[in-house]
């Protein structure tokens, strides 16, 4: 009897695409923090090589500006409320810190310390970082998907089979994120002063003359 091959199945997000999750897990660890939300996709997207990132970018969404917002409304991880800028004055470098902590007690302690430190009572729902479910585990840290993580794939993928794309790229992510209204990225976006909508058309236009072709 012959058997045919099955032909390999295509991953669910383009190449592109999946540097965005990656890109936010690695600012969630970088910052302290005990899960990955759209807040630190939307970092990772906003410094990203890619069209819709450039759109971003012109409307003053950019990295530096979202992580402010970012650390401003989720208490500053691990090392909680501290002013950056006036522990620089004199002379500490938070950023120095929490190397250093990382190089000493390795990125595992540093996000087992993230889980300790958050309270339970910030969580804006019945949803708790320190319960087990989908998530990341990338150089010996696991990180869980918040909620806002779920919904932004789901709406992606929903637009994917809209539109009969072979896999999600990374304009759906980004139109993904910017049509939330649960997480942080609405409250950073009002934040930054600039509505969703505006982006949503700025990072469509962007990309319309770019599509981006099947990837494996």
């Amino acid at each position: 009897m012959i058997r045919r091959r099955r032909r390999p199945v295509a991953p669910l997000l383009t190449r592109e695409a999946r540097a965005i999750p990656m890109g936010g897990f690695e600012q969630a660890r970088r910052l302290g923090l005990p899960y990955v939300g759209c807040e630190h996709w939307l970092i990772a997207l906003a410094g990203a090589d890619h069209p819709a990132a450039a759109a971003l970018r012109e409307h003053g969404v950019t990295p530096e500006r979202v992580e402010e917002q970012v650390v401003r409304l989720s208490g500053g991880g691990l090392f909680g409320d501290l002013d950056a800028e006036a522990l620089a004055a004199v002379g500490i470098d938070v950023d120095a810190v929490r190397d250093r902590m990382t190089e000493t007690f390795g990125l595992e302690a540093l996000s087992r310390a993230g889980h300790a430190a958050r309270p339970r009572a910030v969580s804006r729902s019945r949803w708790d970082p320190r319960r087990p479910g989908p998530g990341v585990h990338a150089n010996g840290v696991f990180l869980p998907h918040s909620p806002d993580v779920m919904k932004c794939l789901h709406g992606a993928r929903v637009e994917q089979q809209a539109r009969h794309d072979a896999q999600i790229g990374v304009e759906l992510i980004a139109l993904s994120l910017l049509s939330l209204t649960t997480g942080l990225v609405p409250p950073v976006l009002a934040a930054l002063g600039t509505p969703a909508a505006t982006l949503r058309a700025a990072v469509a236009d962007a990309c319309r003359a770019t599509r981006e072709p099947p990837q494996r």
